[in-house]
């Protein structure tokens, strides 16, 4: 069930970055086909994990490339270069947000246990 979940919020994260992406083509062209892709791959890792933010690297690189590197079917000099710069720099990203949120956890974890103690200690008393 919980790859079944990570994939909607990935196909999402993917529709909505890629929305907002053509919506400023006219403004950037063809200038940073995955910025906001990256962001995805952020919120992803931060909200349902790595398999999620996963999903939103590798589906937005291939959409982005498709879309904004190679819209007839022809790759742009560079394009694949782009990609794969795209997927190294989200790489880390997805590692730090997936470690982020598992600190966020383990945090939210230990103040619940000191909540409960405390609790406790209170209806001793």
């Amino acid at each position: 069930m919980q790859a079944v979940i990570s994939i909607i919020i990935a196909v999402i994260l993917i529709a909505l970055t890629t929305s907002i992406r053509m919506a400023l083509t006219p403004y950037l062209g063809g200038l940073s086909p995955f910025m906001l892709y990256v962001v995805g791959v952020l919120v992803a890792g931060l909200v349902n994990g790595s398999f999620c933010g996963l999903l939103v690297m590798l589906g937005g690189g291939m959409l982005g490339f498709q879309l904004f590197l190679s819209p007839d079917g022809v790759a742009e000099r560079g394009s694949i270069l782009a990609l794969m710069l795209f997927w190294g720099v989200s790489a880390p990203v997805l590692a730090t947000a997936s470690e982020l949120r598992s600190q966020l956890r383990d945090a939210m974890n230990r103040l619940s246990a000191a909540i409960d103690r405390k609790g406790q200690d209170r209806l001793r008393s």
